[in-house]
């Protein structure tokens, strides 16, 4: 994963100017919401889990991103709940709690259960994901040494 070769330093200047706690705040219990509504259909749930051969022990921020960066899995989650979602889960909201949870993890010290295993996965969905966060930290970068010329 190309988002965890990210410097300290970097990922901490994107993470204070870039992701607010408010944002990340409506992630999480975005995320949290959904989970929940899912665990209500018991064999849905499990059957997503399976999908993604979740470990035992997993946050749930790691596991909405596991779920919601499958595209399948996002798919019918849509459909089942009637979301009014367009047809995906937006790209920018996984690619930012990503950012973040690497930002707990190498800033904070604070590993959430799984994070090694989403690491480690390796599925189409976690490498977009993956992209869209790194190109944005990319962005960020290349907007930040640019400097106003006068003439």
């Amino acid at each position: 994963m190309h988002t965890y070769q990210i410097s300290e330093s970097v990922l901490d200047a994107y993470k204070n100017y870039k992701l607010s706690d408010e944002r990340i705040n409506f992630l999480i219990t975005q995320a949290n919401e959904q989970l929940a509504e899912i665990a209500q259909n018991k064999e849905l749930y499990e059957s997503f889990l399976n999908k993604v051969n979740a470990p035992e022990r997993i946050d749930n921020i790691i596991l909405w991103m596991l779920l919601m960066s499958n595209e399948t899995i996002g798919s019918k989650y849509i459909r089942e709940f009637k979301k009014d979602f367009r047809k995906f889960i937006p790209v920018s909201d996984l690619a930012d709690l990503l950012l973040y949870t690497i930002h707990l993890k190498k800033l904070k010290n604070i590993e959430l259960d799984g994070f090694d295993y989403l690491l480690e996965y390796e599925e189409e969905g976690i490498e977009v994901m993956d992209q869209y966060a790194f190109t944005n930290v990319l962005l960020y970068i290349q907007t930040s040494k640019e400097v106003q010329m006068e003439f």
